[in-house]
């Protein structure tokens, strides 16, 4: 596969990427505040948002290693600044008012999935800049 043809196919997973990312982010929204009810979507919605995801780092780390040249623009940081704000609301909200507002299993799951999939491929790239 060639250079551009890496690109190309990292655009595509980069963008299914965020694009699931943000519907899985306000679905989880919708449902925390109560505006829907939506715990039967999310479960679908959050295993899907996690795999592409995976696929998408797991593509990026493969091109990294193999690449002579590999130059990451992108940089997962903000979706961890987003996601862990995101949680800290959640937790503040449900410490406010309990009974109100809870945290949902798949939102904590989800959180720690995006977590582990960022720690994986930040070792990766520390481990090939070596």
């Amino acid at each position: 596969m060639n250079m551009k043809q890496t690109k190309s196919e990292m655009k595509i997973w980069r963008f299914l990427a965020n694009f699931w990312g943000l519907f899985t982010a306000i679905f989880f929204v919708l449902n925390f505040l109560k505006i829907f009810d939506l715990d039967q979507a999310l479960k679908t919605l959050a295993v899907i948002y996690i795999s592409v995801l995976s696929i998408f780092t797991g593509i990026k780390e493969y091109n990294r290693w193999v690449a002579k040249k590999f130059l990451s623009r992108h940089n997962g940081e903000i979706f961890i600044i987003l996601w862990t704000t995101l949680m800290v609301g959640f937790i503040l909200f449900n410490a406010y008012d309990p009974d109100r507002y809870n945290i949902s299993g798949e939102f904590t799951a989800t959180y720690l999935s995006i977590l582990g999939v960022f720690a994986i491929s930040l070792k990766s790239k520390n481990l090939k800049q070596r």
